[in-house]
């Protein structure tokens, strides 16, 4: 099942039938996010997923439903970069300190979570600590309705490395009806602990890139539960360009291709 109307001038259809659309006209027309929605990104390192996450915080966040993005790199251009151009305020601690300037201008659509690092031995104690805080304070919040996206970027450092598999799966599990949505990263199938199978199980939106071999793009249809829509997706995923993704919305069934740009 593809999606079927298509703006002028912001899409093409393939010879196969599926609908490509620019990233602007996807993320502000075709992406019907919902606050609590689960998304995961799926592909080999340095294919653009980070990138891809930004793009479509773009078309969704507000001070309503900010995103908090979870950084666990000492150097991450890509999330300051992207953070900066979309106006989200880092900070090294959550909850963050009440900013004066906030209390005239309101809050900002998101924030980069981004604790201090640069030494060895306490690097990843402190961005478990912090990240753990944040998903805390987030959960107990959504009993509130308090709205919010957690972008869980390198997902599986999070998960094995800093301990968090079992906070994550927890908000996968129960957050969503909150109003909770965790965006998870997913670079092989099979190596992200719980996180990865929670993930794909209970989100609404997949993005899938091109990347790794068929015992891989196989095991990505299995544990995506993509049923019906497996074979069409096994098909577009090896006939990407780079740094597109074909997208899968779970419930609706639509399927089409998000470019590059």
């Amino acid at each position: 099942m593809t999606l079927s109307a298509a703006p002028a001038g912001a899409a093409y259809r393939r010879p196969d039938g599926v609908w490509v659309f620019s990233r602007q006209e996807f993320g502000e027309f075709r992406f019907d996010y919902d606050p609590g929605d689960h998304v995961v990104f799926g592909g080999p390192s340095t294919r653009g997923k980070t990138r891809m996450a930004f793009d479509l915080l773009e078309y969704v966040v507000t001070p309503t439903l900010p995103a908090m993005v979870a950084v666990s790199k000492p150097d991450d251009k890509e999330s300051a970069a992207q953070g900066a151009r979309l106006g989200f305020r880092r900070v090294s601690e959550w909850p963050p300190p009440p900013k004066v300037r906030e209390l005239y201008d309101g809050k900002p659509p998101g924030y980069l979570v981004w604790p201090p690092m640069g030494d060895i031995r306490t690097d990843i104690p402190r961005c478990a600590k912090v990240t753990r805080d944040l998903m805390e304070h987030t959960y107990a919040g959504g009993v509130k309705k308090r709205h919010a996206i957690l972008v869980m970027d390198d997902t599986m450092v999070k998960a094995k490395v800093m301990g968090l598999d079992g906070e994550m799966v927890t908000i996968l599990a129960m957050a969503g009806a909150m109003g909770i949505g965790l965006w998870i990263f997913v670079q092989k199938p099979t190596d992200s602990g719980r996180t990865t199978l929670w993930g794909y199980e209970n989100a609404t939106h997949l993005f899938l890139t091109k990347g790794g071999d068929a015992r891989m793009l196989q095991r990505y249809m299995e544990i995506a539960n993509a049923g019906e829509y497996a074979a069409t997706l096994k098909a577009l995923i090896p006939t990407l360009s780079d740094y597109q993704f074909v997208y899968l919305h779970k419930y609706n069934g639509h399927i089409c291709i998000v470019d590059s740009k």
